[in-house]
């Protein structure tokens, strides 16, 4: 599948599956992107912060992308996750998601180094110079601790027009002052599926959803008639599956979702520690409110 611009209104943030060793799951990989072609899902963002990314080594991050390439199938977009401490290993990434023919990267900034801002720049250039995939910039000041100016991302923009979303995690308001610099071509993403509304009235273009992991239809069906202006049907829509949104951010997204996908006969494994197994107690609360669920 070619695309000139695969960033598209609507993906998922993928989880990544591990097994009871905590080893990556080659046939969970399959069962998830099965479930993920069952239900629709244009597109997979893989191996980002959802996918623990920083949990697995860059070798085990290779098979990820190969494999889910493999059960793709070329039938929805893969988004390849590269962000690593050391650019030599974010290039490693790149050159993987170059070599197995994903649809893009989602290029994350190195967590914990408080980059300057020309350091950032020639982080991203090093990547540039080694793929021609299409890169969506990830600007997540909370989690890194660094925060893309925009005069950077505009210079980077010119500089390589392969740049063509960035998902601002940052500051909201960065998202109409980047469109009407950068043009209604360049995507501007959120990862926040509570913030949805207050992003895309804002001018952001869509989501990289983590509730899509376990609403897929319903999360596309909220964002296409965000996109129709529809928004009091969306808002209605979404506010029938907000109780068991907010119980499963409560008790941690991924090992909630985890837990969800795995009783739905979905091999979507454990999280790694130091994330745990859900309780008793926990598993009680989340199939409760699961259960108990509006249908859209």
């Amino acid at each position: 599948m070619i695309t000139q611009n695969p960033f598209v209104p609507f993906s998922v943030a993928m989880v990544t599956p591990f097994d009871q060793k905590e080893r990556l799951s080659l046939s969970g990989i399959y069962s998830l992107i099965d479930y993920y072609k069952q239900n629709h899902v244009p597109a997979l963002l893989i191996s980002g912060s959802t996918g623990e990314q920083h949990s697995m080594t860059i070798e085990e991050r290779q098979i990820l992308y190969q494999e889910a390439k493999s059960a793709g199938k070329d039938s929805l977009l893969l988004i390849g996750g590269v962000a690593a401490v050391r650019t030599t290993d974010a290039i490693r990434l790149a050159e993987a998601c170059q070599r197995e023919k994903l649809d893009g990267i989602m290029l994350g900034f190195p967590p914990y180094l408080r980059m300057s801002q020309l350091e950032a720049a020639a982080y991203v250039k090093k990547i540039c110079t080694v793929t021609d995939l299409p890169i969506m910039l990830y600007n997540n000041p909370p989690r890194t601790g660094f925060n893309l100016e925009l005069n950077t991302l505009y210079h980077l923009v010119e500089k390589y027009p392969q740049i063509k979303a960035l998902k601002e995690a940052g500051n909201p308001s960065n998202a109409p002052i980047v469109k009407r610099e950068l043009g209604s071509s360049f995507s501007v993403l959120t990862g926040f599926d509570l913030h949805l509304f207050d992003n895309m009235r804002n001018g952001y273009d869509g989501i990289t959803s983590i509730i899509g992991n376990i609403f897929p239809e319903e999360m596309q069906q909220i964002v296409e008639l965000i996109k129709r202006e529809e928004w009091v049907f969306a808002e209605e829509q979404f506010s029938k599956l907000l109780p068991t949104i907010h119980t499963i951010l409560e008790i941690g997204a991924l090992r909630a979702i985890k837990y969800v996908l795995t009783e739905n006969n979905i091999e979507a494994g454990i999280c790694r520690e130091p994330l745990s197994p859900l309780s008793k107690q926990e598993k009680k609360i989340v199939m409760a409110v699961w259960q108990n669920r509006e249908v859209l």
